[in-house]
């Protein structure tokens, strides 16, 4: 562990003079967007004393106290090769039965059973690779085709804990079929791949979670919590048609759930010579809109100097120089992922770990944190709401001027803001282009079904702005309580004492386990009113977004598979010795 700055000594009071001088030394130094610059002015990190607002929500290693006794158990899915070979077999059943969730299939689901026959073909195959799982726990069939199976304890005052996943995966691109190096439902394997659509994303999660129970069924194991697995099948196409909360919360009632597992996080990342597991405790809020314009068309041989689509294309560009702020405060969970990794790594940058650690009370750290996170595109997400030009259509012949053209975005939304913040944008942008162009400004605000007339139409046209979907960012889950100490202290224990012991023999070295953000909304945003613990996390060795989840050559890594397994078996039973 990274010896921690001394804080003990810091008083306000004494402190005024130091401040005040501290405050003239940051009005001249805010300009400098530089690391090095910033700290070449300043004195070293640890001649600045400063008072810390956080600290990392570590845990020590958890194992269940049936560990000694199922060491033999643990040592089989990781390591045995039949075992490894039977749980392949079982994978490629699921790969092979295309799941696929189409945009367009009818919400009532009741009415067009013959749309979604495809998983009655999936449920048959699970009843015959899990026979143990399906005679020892409930099956409950939702909306038709929602599994929610439920394994009863012998403690009916314990809340019941709920790992899921969802039966769906995303379509495949026709004309993407000859850039597959393995067909994408061959759920091709050699020896330490696995290839295939879902392969990812995530019937690994819905197939090792079935494993794992059926390895405790195996040994005897009978909980005293009750157990429940839940998996949707339009999970790809926003899960409107998934009742399965519902019906839970039918049973056992609002924030009735210990805890809700689901696919999400990073499943191991390697930064610098720092080993991470983030765990998404949040996720971000989900905002599509449409922006469009209506002008007068006419023959293209003689056009006005703006038609509808250059008009658009204006507005684009406004759009997208227009960006949003960027945050590092305490709400957001990445904040404390910094901070276990400027806490724990042995190799971070000095002045970048005393940024982190002193970025809630000192507004230049805070800045450089935000530029050094926003200067890498995969990580810039995680602080600010994004905003994606998806998608655009307009004109319908090559000589004949557009008489309407509509640009369709998708924003994800920051912790730190709202839905209406975030659409605010949208409406002040649309404001810039109607002005400069003399447009109309016709604006349906989120959460209201009237049209406001921000502006009357003219001659030239309108400008419309209207909601599509929208879904506010999620609840946060604390990482400062028991359920963290024992999930985070479980992913140890699997990576480092199962998966991994040679590599974590030395005491120096372990997983550092993190909250973070979700990297997509997920059903999770169904189980709200269950819970106010949700952990968006699948054990492994890849993140899917790393392994063409959603893409083209999707794969797994079949280690990382095996520790789905080791961690579903471990977490059960581990949950199962805890009170409420």
């Amino acid at each position: 562990m990274i010896e921690k700055h001394n804080v003990s000594s810091y008083n306000r009071s004494s402190s005024k003079k130091f401040n005040f001088i501290k405050s003239i030394a940051l009005v001249l130094l805010s300009s400098i967007a530089l690391y090095s610059i910033h700290f070449n002015c300043l004195e070293t990190p640890s001649e600045i004393t400063l008072l810390k607002l956080a600290e990392c929500p570590d845990a020590e290693i958890y194992r269940p106290k049936s560990y000694d006794s199922n060491k033999d158990v643990l040592y089989k899915i990781i390591n045995d090769e039949t075992f490894r070979n039977k749980s392949v077999v079982k994978m490629q059943n699921a790969v092979r039965i295309d799941t696929s969730s189409y945009d367009d299939l009818p919400i009532d689901v009741s009415k067009n059973l013959e749309k979604f026959q495809h998983f009655n073909v999936f449920h048959k195959q699970l009843r015959e690779d899990f026979p143990l799982l399906h005679q020892t726990l409930e099956l409950h069939m939702v909306n038709h085709f929602g599994l929610v199976y439920i394994w009863k304890g012998s403690d009916e005052s314990l809340q019941p804990l709920l790992l899921m996943g969802h039966q769906d995966v995303v379509p495949i691109n026709e004309d993407s079929l000859d850039q597959w190096d393995h067909p994408p439902f061959s759920a091709d394997y050699d020896g330490k791949y696995l290839y295939g659509r879902g392969s990812g994303d995530c019937k690994n999660l819905v197939i090792g979670n079935m494993e794992g129970v059926e390895e405790l069924i195996k040994v005897g194991f009978k909980p005293r919590r009750t157990v429940i697995l839940s998996y949707g099948f339009d999970e790809e196409i926003t899960g409107i048609r998934n009742k399965n909360a519902e019906f839970i919360e039918s049973i056992y009632g609002k924030k009735s759930i210990y805890a809700v597992m689901d696919e999400g996080g990073v499943s191991l990342s390697q930064v610098g010579d720092s080993t991470m597991a983030i765990v998404g405790t949040g996720e971000k809020g989900y905002l599509d809109l449409s922006l469009a314009i209506q002008k007068k068309g006419g023959h293209s041989s003689i056009p006005q100097d703006h038609t509808a689509i250059g008009m658009m294309g204006d507005l684009i560009v406004q759009i997208e120089n227009d960006k949003y702020p960027t945050y590092f405060t305490q709400y957001n969970p990445t904040f404390y992922q910094y901070v276990c990794y400027a806490e724990n790594a042995v190799d971070i940058d000095e002045h970048l770990k005393h940024d982190i650690l002193y970025s809630q009370v000192d507004e230049l750290s805070n800045l450089n944190v935000r530029n050094y996170i926003n200067s890498d595109r995969v990580t810039s997400y995680a602080i600010k709401t994004t905003q994606a030009l998806d998608m655009i259509q307009g004109g319908v012949k090559v000589n004949a001027l557009p008489e309407f053209v509509e640009l369709k975005i998708n924003s994800r939304v920051a912790l730190e803001e709202n839905i209406t913040i975030a659409y605010d944008k949208f409406v002040k942008d649309a404001k810039v282009i109607a002005d400069k162009y003399d447009l109309g400004l016709y604006v349906q605000f989120p959460y209201s079904n009237d049209t406001i007339e921000f502006k009357p139409p003219t001659d030239v046209g309108i400008l419309t702005v209207k909601p599509i979907n929208i879904l506010e960012p999620s609840p946060v889950t604390t990482a400062h309580n028991s359920k963290w100490q024992l999930f985070a202290g479980t992913t140890r224990h699997v990576y480092e004492e199962i998966a991994y012991p040679e590599k974590y023999i030395d005491q120096g070295k372990r997983v550092i386990v993190t909250p973070g953000l979700g990297t997509g909304n997920t059903d999770t945003k169904l189980y709200w009113n269950l819970t106010d613990t949700i952990y968006r996390y699948r054990p492994g060795v890849l993140p899917s977004v790393l392994a063409g989840s959603h893409g083209i050559n999707e794969y797994i890594e079949y280690d990382g598979h095996l520790q789905i397994i080791a961690f579903t078996f471990e977490y059960i039973q581990s949950v199962d010795e805890s009170d409420d």
